[in-house]
């Protein structure tokens, strides 16, 4: 046998199961983390491609504020349509095919977006490029559960999902640096244009006057530096497309279906069949209740901060004030996620409880939020900031919970359906938050309302939640019928 082959086979951490099958844990299972971090990291920059630098791109394009919005939703459009075929095609081809396949996905709708800065082919491309992230993220997006289960024991799979969970939001939040670091806002002038109206000519009058022009002197807004966006942005383009092709490459190398042994006895039990385990979850209720909660307010946070320049710009503030604000929400929330994430993983029963505090802290953040863009309290730049900072904090950190915690309640349903469906509602609320854009006239001070509306509608959802832990109680209990038979202790090595 070839000494990689016995590499491969060869387990960091193995015990028998109560029925005789080896478990064992894989150090390479931080590569697979790596690849797959890498890969929702780009799905999420490239998703968040338009919004921190919407008036460059109008500028450049002539696009309208509709127009960004929409770029996000037809990305939301092309998710929907296709994850739960993508989550069918995971749980029966396995991780390596799916994942290979969306990579494809993220790489051609990247590099399409390279072809050329021409304003019509832009506005063709730039769709067709945000439907291809959306299908290309059906896998990243709703296959955290899937992946940690496959390759990680039950300690370390909300931490796992958590480091998953952290790399999106943090391309997301990287989208809001890289776009702004590297186009710059547009530089207008205002040209005075004089357009004659009319001339007047007073033939009749005995003593000879010269003729009066009545004309209209407008001001007409140019953009000075508009060759050098198309440049900047080209280069942005560039960068997304780089990332994709290595995570294209990375994946064609080296990303199994699964390691050689499972990481924990329910990771090698079977699931229950696709559609049957769509029937079960429709018939759930503790189920809804969790995706509810969780799916609103998230769905509506996720698009509400790619928006956030349009949302702000009408209070005074600039392209890249909103683009670091956006920054540091997503970033700091994402670090708080890998931080409960692990605090949890200690606290394994107490989800509920920690996401309930999560949210209702949510709701007052929010709130103060809303009341200093509504002039309810004196317009702070700093306090707007730090209400901004602590919405992701508590939404964005509780994440990697109901992500494990759905899992939990739908077993034994497969966890990439139950994460497909999941994040299936979080895009209907997503697409529905930017739909609203489109109705006339209707300005942006709803967003914010919106916002902590999907806040306060999920508290009483996640109150009526009750808690079951099914996966973990089958894992604790095999576990502990095996190490009375055979005394061994797991040791990482």
């Amino acid at each position: 046998m070839p000494k990689e082959q016995t590499e491969e086979r060869t387990p960091i951490l193995g015990t028998k199961g109560a029925s005789g099958d080896a478990t064992s844990v894989y150090k390479r299972r931080w590569y697979i983390v790596l690849v797959f971090s890498i890969g929702t990291f780009i799905q999420a920059c490239a998703w968040n491609s338009w919004g921190p630098i919407t008036a460059s791109a109008e500028a450049v394009f002539g696009w309208h504020d509709s127009q960004i919005g929409m770029l996000a939703n037809d990305a939301n459009i092309g998710y929907m349509v296709t994850v739960l075929l993508f989550c069918y095609f995971m749980d029966v081809k396995g991780l390596r095919i799916s994942t290979l396949i969306c990579a494809v996905l993220l790489f051609v709708g990247a590099a399409i977006r390279c072809i050329t800065m021409e304003p019509t082919v832009m506005t063709v491309c730039s769709p067709i490029a945000s439907v291809l992230f959306g299908i290309g993220s059906t896998v990243l997006f709703a296959g955290p559960p899937k992946f940690s289960s496959v390759w990680f024991p039950p300690e370390q799979r909300t931490f796992a999902t958590a480091i998953v969970s952290f790399a999106n939001y943090f391309g997301n939040a990287m989208g809001f640096i890289i776009g702004p670091l590297m186009v710059s806002s547009p530089t207008t002038v205002c040209e005075n244009s004089t357009h004659l109206n009319s001339t007047l000519e007073l033939a009749d009058i005995a003593t000879t006057m010269p003729a009066i022009n009545i004309s209209n002197t407008s001001c007409v807004t140019v953009c000075v530096n508009k060759s050098d966006l198309i440049v900047e942005i080209r280069h942005l383009m560039y960068v997304h497309a780089g990332i994709a092709a290595l995570f294209l490459v990375m994946v064609i190398v080296y990303f199994p279906d699964k390691p050689p042994k499972p990481p924990s006895n329910t990771a090698s039990m079977e699931r229950t069949e696709w559609l049957k385990g769509l029937r079960m979850l429709a018939k759930n209720s503790s189920f809804w209740l969790v995706v509810f909660a969780s799916m609103i307010s998230n769905g509506v946070l996720g698009q509400w901060v790619t928006v956030l320049y349009i949302n702000l710009k009408t209070y005074g503030i600039t392209q890249n004030q909103a683009g670091y604000m956006g920054f540091w929400q997503t970033l700091v929330g994402c670090t708080a996620g890998l931080v409960i994430a692990w605090f949890s993983d200690m606290f394994m029963r107490r989800m509920k409880l920690i996401l309930l505090f999560l949210f209702l802290a949510a709701t007052l953040a929010t709130f103060w939020f809303t009341a200093i863009c509504e002039k309810y309290i004196p317009f702070d730049i700093t306090s707007l900031y730090t209400s901004c900072i602590l919405i992701g904090v508590f939404i964005n950190g509780g994440v990697p919970l109901f992500y494990e915690i759905t899992c939990e309640a739908s077993y034994p349903v497969a966890e990439g359906v139950t994460g497909g469906v999941m994040t299936l509602v979080n895009g209907i609320f997503g697409i529905l938050f930017l739909f609203v854009m489109y109705i006339k006239d209707i300005g942006t001070n709803w967003m914010n309302w919106a916002l902590l509306g999907s806040h306060l509608a999920a508290l009483p959802l996640l109150a009526l939640f009750t808690e079951r832990y099914r996966r973990t109680d089958l894992d604790l209990t095999v576990a502990k019928r095996s190490s009375s038979v055979s005394g061994d202790v797991q040791v990482d090595r």
